[in-house]
């Protein structure tokens, strides 16, 4: 019995883990982005820059025992001309400075 359980939760704490962010590359189309994650939960565009966002609703294993609490995780995906140029956590901040109009703030 406690095999079983402790398999049982092993397996709830590694499928927690998976994140359908893991499927991003930099160079990839916004179609191929949108086909890979779904589609955003939110849109900025200046000029010939994009950025997709994206809130990632996870469940962690110890959030089944304390009632159902999900962790919310903020994603970005800064595509320049249609192809990804940076993505990853946290929100991007609109800027009036070159290069970019976008700057992607890292969750801490």
């Amino acid at each position: 019995m406690k095999t079983i359980l402790f398999a049982l939760l092993s397996i709830l704490v590694l499928s927690s883990c998976a994140s359908k962010m893991a499927g991003l590359r930099e160079g990839q189309t916004r179609a191929q982005v949108i086909s890979a994650v779904g589609p955003p939960d939110g849109y900025q565009r200046s000029g010939e820059y994009e950025v997709l966002l994206y809130i990632e609703r996870r469940t962690n294993a110890w959030s089944y025992f304390s009632g159902g609490i999900q962790d919310l995780t903020d994603y970005s995906v800064i595509l320049k001309d249609d192809h990804v140029v940076e993505y990853g956590p946290g929100r991007t901040h609109r800027r009036d400075a070159d290069p970019t109009p976008f700057i992607r703030v890292p969750v801490r």
